[in-house]
């Protein structure tokens, strides 16, 4: 590596990491001091009150870095630029017989790792924090959250009233089972269902609901019945292998019965807008999911397909860029970021306005994610065409 090379590498470091902090850090001053009311709802006392603080803001760096990656990445790279150009030092290499493309590489390369370390971000990391980046401000991870309705792959609606995180139970349990079973409609009814495992270490049953609480079916079910459908409802004599309910197990009386379902803990409480923190391969499950509502469908569709464009988008914009920048040798460089900015402003609205295509169902989602990346690919080999020497 070159010593004119090192230091572009070093400048794009020092303007990234710089970028990042100001907009991050202005970000978390703002964002603390409005909801530090709800910080105390989870911890007493100053030490742990910046203790949860911390760990809330730590953990956010992760979905900060996978949103802002593009723009700040954008921004380093016009500051590593419009310092050589403002120290006189491309105009010596010019001279010399560099070319433009050969004084920018290192400026490109790093761009490249930075979208290498987003998609290693998005895939990997996130997925591993993706409940505590949905916790918000207050949620100490204790306290019940809604249930949603869902259908599971059999066609089976569980619904519930809410949840306990701890014991991993939904209060007020039903699940209708679908028509195509049975020949008619029957509902289980529940005061408190547990989710079980695939892993569980204990009992015969497992990958479903173990339904507690004056359980019944309404209407009533005969044996033969429950027989026919037993690889997915069983009658429980023995519910003690199994992990204890929330509140006194005395006051849940009456049968047990274990519903089998492709609906985890997990799917039931999770909340809007969750595929955000989820790799690309539960994007696909998720496509494949009757749980999921057709709406919600459209919009994984979508997000995936941006999600699998976000690298070449970045760098898309990037060759947008650059050459505005390169083209305005001597201009102040905050000049140049403005123009900058008014390019990236045009660069997501234009995707915004492909994204609200899509989730409208207006366009395919396919089209309202590449229509966008088509164009902009075209504009930007157009403006790197124009760069000369």
């Amino acid at each position: 590596m070159r010593i004119l090379d090192r230091e572009r590498y070093w400048a794009f470091l020092k303007a990234y990491v710089t970028c990042y902090i100001s907009l991050v850090g202005l970000y978390i001053v703002i964002d603390a001091f409005s909801n530090v009311d709800e910080f105390m709802k989870r911890a007493e006392g100053v030490g742990p009150l910046f203790q949860a603080m911390a760990r809330y803001y730590l953990i956010h760096q992760l979905a900060m870095f996978d949103m802002l990656a593009s723009v700040i990445t954008m921004m380093a790279a016009i500051f590593a630029v419009t310092w050589v150009q403002k120290n006189n030092e491309m105009l010596a290499m010019l001279a010399a017989g560099v070319s433009t493309q050969r004084i920018i590489r290192p400026v490109l390369i790093s761009s490249v790792l930075v979208s290498s370390f987003a998609i290693v971000n998005q895939e990997f990391v996130m997925p591993m924090f993706a409940e505590e980046l949905q916790k918000s401000h207050d949620d100490d991870g204790i306290y019940t959250v809604p249930v949603s309705s869902r259908y599971d792959t059999t066609g089976i609606m569980i619904d519930g009233k809410e949840a306990d995180r701890a014991t991993r139970s939904i209060q007020q349990f039903s699940a209708t089972l679908d028509r195509s079973l049975l020949g008619q409609i029957y509902e289980l009814k529940g005061d408190q269902a547990t989710y079980i495992p695939e892993d569980y270490p204990r009992g015969s049953l497992r990958g479903g609901w173990l339904v507690r609480g004056k359980a019944k079916i309404e209407p009533e079910m005969k044996d033969e019945q429950i027989a026919e459908v037993e690889e997915i409802l069983t009658l429980v004599t023995d519910p003690s292998p199994y992990p204890p309910p929330k509140g006194d197990p005395k006051e849940l009386t009456g049968d047990t019965y274990f519903l089998k379902s492709s609906l985890s803990f997990q799917a039931m409480t999770r909340k809007l807008r969750w595929y955000e923190y989820a790799n690309s391969w539960e994007l696909l499950k998720g496509l494949a999911d009757r749980g999921v509502d057709s709406r919600e469908i459209q919009e994984i569709a979508l997000f995936l397909h941006n999600r699998i464009l976000r690298p070449a988008m970045s760098l898309t914009l990037l060759f947008m860029t650059l050459p505005l920048v390169l083209s305005g040798y001597g201009r102040n460089s905050f000049v140049s970021l403005g123009f900058a900015l008014g390019n990236s402003a045009m660069f997501y609205s234009v995707q915004l306005l492909g994204r609200w295509l899509g989730s409208t169902a207006l366009v395919s989602t396919a089209m309202a994610s590449w229509g966008p990346f088509m164009i902009f690919a075209g504009l930007a080999t157009i403006r790197w065409g124009r760069i000369r020497t």
